[in-house]
Formats: C-alpha cells, structure tokens, sequence
C-alpha cells in the first residue's frame, strides 16, 4: 500500500517540475502512419527520449523536465519534420501533430558495355563496299549518257 501512496503523490512534491508531448503522426493525404519514431531533445542539454506511434499513429512522450526542445519525426520513406524551440511548461501535456511527405525517390541507371575488338591490319576479314567496279545505284534499265559536246553520240551504262 505504500507504493500505491508513492504513486499518487504529486511530481511537484519530488521537486520535478514536467510535461509531456502527445499527438498523431499522418502523411500527406491523412493516413495515420504506425511505427514512425517521435524523438524529443532537450535543447539545453541534448538528452533525448523517443518514443513510436502506435497503430491510430498516436505517440506519447512523458515526464519530460521543463525545457525548450526539438521534436522531430522519422519514418523509413518519408521525409524526416522537425519543430524547433516548443517550450514545455510544468504539467503541459502538449499535444502536437505532425504530417509526413514522400522522401524524393533517386534512381541510378548504369550501363556498361564491353570492348569490341577491330581487325584494323587484314582486309580480308572484311568487305569493301561498294565492291569494286560495282555502282551504288543500278537500275534495271539502262541509263543514257550524253557526253558533253557531243550532239549525235549516245552511250549506254550499266
């Protein structure tokens, strides 16, 4: 029954002046977001408590000590928020939310090729092109020529 007395007493009586910080954690469209980590630090001396949203994305941080902190809420895909210089006062549950966006989504493509080896000394591993003695464009019909002047004399060519 002593403990139980212990228990009731107030924290003021102990000479510990606290509070504690409370709220839901969405993303952009109003989703609760579980399992999100709420970090506060005391910005007097940088000791940390954290605690993890539950299933409705609700996240309780209590008995801390009066003290100017930095609030700040990470989950794995989304873009880390941080509330600077939220005053706790002596017994102030403050309830503050907090919405998440995307993190920005970086993708890397590489592409590797291997070299390619060319037979630069021997012709023979290779054609030329156009074949010798062979025309790049080649009708079915013959083609007149006209040799310059000449005004009687026709040629054909293949």
């Amino acid at each position: 029954m002593a403990w139980m007395a212990a228990l009731s007493i107030p924290s003021v009586l102990y000479g510990q002046a606290t509070g504690s910080f409370s709220g839901t954690v969405t993303d952009k469209s109003g989703s609760v977001v579980a399992g999100a980590t709420v970090k506060a630090i005391s910005e007097g001396t940088g000791a940390s408590r954290e605690s993890k949203t539950d299933d409705n994305g609700h996240y309780l941080i209590p008995l801390l000590p009066v003290a100017n902190y930095t609030l700040r809420v990470e989950f794995t895909g989304f873009q880390s928020v941080e509330r600077r210089a939220v005053r706790l006062q002596v017994d102030e549950q403050r309830e503050l939310d907090f919405t998440l966006s995307p993190a920005a989504v970086a993708s890397q493509v590489e592409v590797s090729a291997t070299e390619v080896a060319v037979e630069t000394t021997n012709p023979s591993l290779g054609q030329r092109w156009p074949p010798a003695g062979r025309f790049l464009c080649r009708s079915a019909a013959p083609v007149l020529t006209r040799p310059i002047g000449f005004s009687t004399a026709w040629t054909t060519m293949n």
